[in-house]
């Protein structure tokens, strides 16, 4: 089969590799299309230290059920799903108490075992997720990043009535912005593309800019969410969360990047700084999301690139051009 393989930090090509197999409790799902994330980009540059290399990048992917293992009891052969890439044993302390997404000894799809920039992959069959026919197949590799903000937003804890402040509008932003509005929130948005601050208003936003510099910022904000990743931009968030506010950790900086923090000023202010990692028991419930209708994700994607044309996704996403890439497996 053809899939990008990855064999070190900005070491990448789209090769002939063996077809996989299923093992027990595994299927093989042929994918049909596959989102690029900002941590692709981190895997193919060597940002994420946990990387396994050689490995094949990808995880907000879907396509159809072709070979099923020993023991597999997910959805039947022929099934369209989504695939939540969680890597976790179930057995370890963090698993046994729920935070499946820090298993000591897990990962993730396209990060720890190979992911969905590919013709097929092998997957846990009880991680699919069948997709629902109301779910127009282009959305289906949107349920991951959605899951993704469910679980920020669980972390954050409710925000109805609440002054959010998000920083940056790309796709996991634009999202979040939806998700905190169906809250009950009222979102400012922060974020240069112009195209992408327009998009923010149809996701949600009550002001959209360019800066900070245009909004009030005297009160700050009740919560502050960065979707960004961006050093800079979560020194500054922090400095503009109200008193007994709450600052959330979303985007995805490099390993090595650090912020300067005041412990006596989260101490004077009482902070509260979360951080989220992923998908946690959220991938169910942003299928059904999808299936509401309440998330516009058909304004969110880009037309879909083959995968012979990945670099040029690639170099689309690390410039913050358009919203959501995504890419045609077959």
């Amino acid at each position: 089969m053809k899939a990008v393989v990855v064999t070190g930090p900005g070491h990448w090509a789209v090769e002939e590799v063996p077809d996989p197999a299923p093992g027990p409790d595994e299927v093989v799902v042929e994918v049909e299309r596959c989102g690029i994330c900002g941590t692709d980009l981190h895997v193919v540059a060597g940002e994420i230290p946990t990387v396994r290399y050689p490995v094949i990048p990808g995880h907000e992917f879907s396509g159809r059920v072709v070979a099923t293992g020993p023991g597999a009891s997910g959805p039947p052969l022929g099934t369209f799903v989504a695939v939540d890439p969680m890597v976790y044993c179930g057995h370890c302390q963090q698993c046994r108490s729920g935070w499946t997404n820090l298993c000591t000894t897990g990962g993730g799809l396209g990060t720890t075992a190979d992911g969905a920039f590919a013709h097929y992959v092998t997957v846990r069959s009880d991680r699919c997720e069948p997709v629902p026919e109301s779910v127009p197949a282009e959305w289906a590799p949107i349920t991951e990043p959605l899951s993704c903000a469910l679980h920020a937003l669980d972390r954050a804890g409710p925000v109805v009535g609440a002054d959010v402040l998000v920083t940056g509008a790309g796709p996991a932003g634009l999202l979040l912005t939806r998700l905190l509005s169906l809250g009950g929130a009222r979102v400012d948005v922060v974020e240069r593309a112009p195209l992408r601050r327009e998009a923010a208003a149809l996701f949600g936003a009550d002001r959209a800019v360019a800066s900070t510099d245009e909004l009030d910022r005297e009160r700050g904000w009740q919560m502050v969410v960065d979707a960004s990743g961006n050093p800079g931009a979560i020194q500054e968030g922090l400095s503009l969360v109200r008193r007994a506010g709450t600052f959330v950790v979303f985007g995805v900086a490099r390993s090595d990047a650090l912020v300067q923090l005041s412990p006596y000023d989260v101490f004077k202010r009482e902070l509260t700084i979360v951080g989220t990692n992923s998908v946690r028991h959220s991938f169910g419930r942003a299928m059904a999301l999808l299936a509401s209708g309440r998330i516009p994700a058909g304004k969110l994607l880009d037309e879909a690139m083959p995968l012979d044309e990945i670099g040029q996704a690639f170099d689309r996403t690390r410039q913050g051009l358009g919203l959501k890439a995504t890419v045609l497996a077959h």
